[in-house]
This record gives C-alpha cells, sequence and structure tokens, in this order.
C-alpha cells in the first residue's frame, strides 16, 4: 500500500481512445491504498463518444474511487479548501487543449482549476499525455510544461509514427511509479520513450 495516507485528484480529459488504458491505472492507484478524488473536464462530462457514453463513464470513477465526480468549477474549488487537500493531482489522459491552457496558466474547467490550487499550494500535478499533435502545435506546451516546478510527465513517446507522425501518448502503466517520484519531487526517467 504505497499510497496509504496519500490523498490524489485524478483527472480524465477528452481523449477518449485511452480511457481503456487509463481507468486500470485509476484502479491501481486506489488499490495502492490512496484517497481518490475523480474530477472530469466538462466535455468528459456530458460528450459520449463512440468510447463509451459520458454518464457510464462517471459511475466507473465513482464506483473505484468512493467519491461523487467533481464536474463544475464550483466544486473544483472547495475540493482544496478543505480538511483533506491533494497531495497530488494526475491529469491522465491529458488532452492538447489541456495542455494549451494549462501552459497559459487558465482555469476555465474543473480540471485546470484544481490544477492552479494545485500550484498556489506548490503540489505536483502529474501529466499523462495523449495528443495527436503533440510534436506539432503542441509541442511547445509541453516544452514550457517540461520546465514549469511541479509539473511531471508519464513517461511518453510516438505512438504511431508512421500513421500519426505527431502523435505522442503517455505510457500510463508507468502512473504509479511516476506519481511516486513526483510525490518526491522528482521527474521520472527516461521521459522520452521510444
Amino acid at each position: 500500500m504505497i499510497f496509504k495516507g496519500v490523498t490524489i485528484g485524478f483527472a480524465l480529459t477528452g481523449a477518449y481512445c485511452v480511457f481503456d488504458q487509463v481507468f486500470p491505472q485509476l484502479e491501481k492507484v486506489v488499490g495502492e491504498g490512496a484517497d481518490v478524488y475523480p474530477i472530469v473536464s466538462y466535455h468528459v462530462a456530458e460528450t459520449d463518444s463512440r468510447y463509451g457514453k459520458a454518464a457510464e463513464f462517471l459511475i466507473r470513477m465513482e464506483l473505484i474511487t468512493g467519491h461523487k465526480v467533481i464536474k463544475t468549477i464550483g466544486d473544483a474549488e472547495v475540493l482544496n479548501k478543505g480538511k483533506n487537500p491533494l497531495d497530488i493531482l494526475v491529469i491522465s489522459p491529458c488532452t492538447a487543449a489541456t495542455l494549451s491552457k494549462l501552459a497559459d496558466g487558465d482555469s476555465d474547467t474543473p480540471v485546470l482549476m484544481i490544477a492552479k490550487e494545485q500550484f498556489r499550494n506548490n503540489k505536483p500535478v502529474v501529466l499523462g499525455i495523449a495528443t495527436n499533435d503533440g510534436l506539432g502545435l503542441s509541442a511547445k506546451n509541453i516544452g514550457l510544461l517540461l520546465a514549469t516546478k511541479n509539473v511531471y510527465f508519464i513517461p511518453f513517446g510516438q505512438d504511431n509514427p508512421t500513421g500519426k507522425p505527431n502523435s505522442l501518448v503517455a505510457r500510463f502503466e508507468l502512473t504509479i511509479p511516476t506519481i511516486e517520484e513526483a510525490l518526491k519531487g522528482k521527474q521520472i526517467q527516461p521521459v522520452l520513450l521510444s
């Protein structure tokens, strides 16, 4: 139980195609004893896709964590003001839109509001990226965030270099070791994988 006594926010943004890889990591984090609060972007809260229905994702998160999903900015604002503030926030999957807004200091979604709270409290934020343009327009945002204090990345690499040469996806199976290192103020290495 490596996360016993640790409070973790686990946020999903709209890279629905990797939810099947992320949900097992959420289960493992809970299984390691963490008190996990589920958080979603507005798109995840409301948008059905070919990968599943929004309501079903929310129910699944609540069943895994035992907490209601945080899906409004109002709920996000009070999360860290309670008696049990987050020790760490994981945003996984983290889309290009979230990367961009995070790099710009935006806070217009529940996920970004909690990230802003983490930065204010000098606490770590872990990013598990999933973006089709990580080596395109989003590369500058990844670069900015790699150099940002208290931001840590789940190691990532190209998932389909020939079919989608700009696409980058985290190796989600490295979520737990990334959280362990981030709680010590360290970036797990190597961060770039082939």
